[in-house]
């Protein structure tokens, strides 16, 4: 069955943020392909598909050793690290809405789904939401104040917020401490037809 989720975040921002939401999110999933709940899958948007990040180990369906010896799997995609596999899961729709009062992320992942029963814990059913879904958003931003004191590391690098925080998120500059990111509540996620 194709689902979709729908997942919106709303961030405030300071005059002196330079913020833009990355195109990469993790989400808390329940992967028919490994048959486990609860996985987390990174997902790109523009990308095919998602990577679950299923094991530390190469699942048992997974081919095994090529013939060359060299250990690798064969058919592996380099993309895609041991132990985990692609997942059907792909951002379909991905919309930032930015002002300083409301900058503000509606993301749509769809998916294949289908029921089954968590391989390594069989109580454990498989669900269209799961249980206890969550997201982590990731976004880069810059300190307008550290750049125009003519800092040449005024950039903050990529940081993340995730539904699991305490409420409410501030995030400053690492640099100086000028206030940046505010985000007041975590993001919503719903299924939606």
């Amino acid at each position: 069955m194709l689902s979709h989720v729908e997942i919106t975040a709303r961030v405030e921002l300071t005059e002196a943020a330079h913020f833009w939401w990355a195109n990469r999110i993790e989400y808390s999933h329940d992967c028919f392909v490994c048959r486990r709940t609860g996985r987390t899958v990174t997902v790109h948007h523009g990308a095919a598909h998602g990577v679950c990040q299923s094991a530390q180990r190469p699942l048992e369906w997974q081919a095994g050793p090529d013939e060359a010896g060299d250990g690798a799997v064969a058919g592996g995609d380099p993309a895609v690290p041991p132990g985990s596999h692609p997942a059907p899961i792909r951002i379909t729709g991905f919309d930032a809405v930015g002002s300083r009062d409301d900058n503000t992320l509606r993301c749509r992942l769809s998916f294949w789904w289908s029921p089954f029963a968590d391989v390594e814990r069989p109580q454990a059913r498989g669900g269209e939401l799961g249980t206890g879904p969550w997201v982590r958003l990731f976004y880069r931003v810059g300190c307008h104040a550290c750049r125009d004191a003519g800092e040449d590391q005024w950039f903050n690098g990529e940081q993340s917020l995730q539904t699991n925080a305490v409420w409410p998120v501030a995030r400053p500059c690492r640099k100086c401490g000028t206030d940046l990111v505010t985000m007041t509540e975590p993001p919503e996620i719903r299924l939606v037809g």
